[in-house]
C-alpha cells in the first residue's frame, strides 16, 4: 500500500465524510501544539504511519495512546527491548520493530531537547534551526529516527510549523 502524501489526504478528506479524518483536520492539523506530549504524539503518528493510511493509523489512536503511555515523553523514553517485544505483541498498534524503536529512541531525544530548551516545543517552533522546508527536513532527519522528507514535511504541517503552500515548495524528485 502506498505512502499516503499530504495531497492525496486533503483530497480524501474533502470528499470522505469520515469522522477520524474530520476530528483529525479539524482538531490537529496545521494547529500549534502548546504541549510536549502533544507535539510528540503528533511526531510519532507520522511515523507510525510512513507507508500506510491515515485511517489505519487513526483507527488505532487510542491503542496507540495506551500503548505508549499517553505519549508521556519520560515514560516512552524508559521503554526498553522488553517494552519493545510488548509492543510487537499488540494488535492494536502497528507493530512494526523499527518504527516503534525509532519512537521511543525519539522520546530520548526529546528529553535531551527538553533539557537544553526547556520544552520540546520551544525548540521545535522557536529554536529548530532554518527557515524553509528543506532545511528544516536537513535537521530534523539528523535529530530523529525515521524521519524522511515526507515524514518530516507531513509533521511540520500537521503541527503547524510550516503551512501547505511552504510545504509545496519542495519537490522531492529534485
Amino acid at each position: 500500500m502506498p505512502e499516503e502524501t499530504t495531497e492525496a489526504w486533503e483530497a480524501s478528506e474533502k470528499v470522505s465524510g469520515d469522522p477520524l479524518r474530520e476530528w483529525y483536520s479539524n482538531e490537529i492539523w496545521g494547529k500549534r501544539a502548546t504541549e510536549d506530549d502533544a507535539l510528540f504524539e503528533i511526531m510519532s503518528l507520522q511515523v507510525f504511519q510512513a507507508g500506510l493510511t491515515w485511517r489505519m493509523v487513526l483507527s488505532r489512536r487510542d491503542s496507540f495512546r495506551a500503548a505508549f503511555a499517553d505519549w508521556k515523553i519520560d515514560s516512552v523514553a524508559a521503554m526498553g527491548p522488553a517494552a519493545v517485544e510488548i509492543l510487537r505483541g499488540d494488535s492494536g498498534i502497528i507493530r512494526n520493530r523499527q518504527k516503534i524503536q525509532a519512537v521511543i529512541a525519539n522520546a530520548g531525544v526529546v528529553q535531551g531537547l527538553q533539557k537544553e530548551h526547556g520544552a520540546f516545543c520551544n525548540w521545535f517552533y522557536d529554536v529548530l534551526p532554518g527557515a524553509d522546508y528543506p532545511s528544516l527536513q536537513k535537521e530534523l532527519r539528523s535529530t530523529f529516527k525515521f524521519m524522511g522528507p515526507e515524514i518530516s514535511r507531513m509533521w511540520l504541517m500537521a503541527s503547524g510549523r510550516i503551512t501547505r503552500e511552504e510545504g509545496d515548495k519542495y519537490d522531492p524528485t529534485g
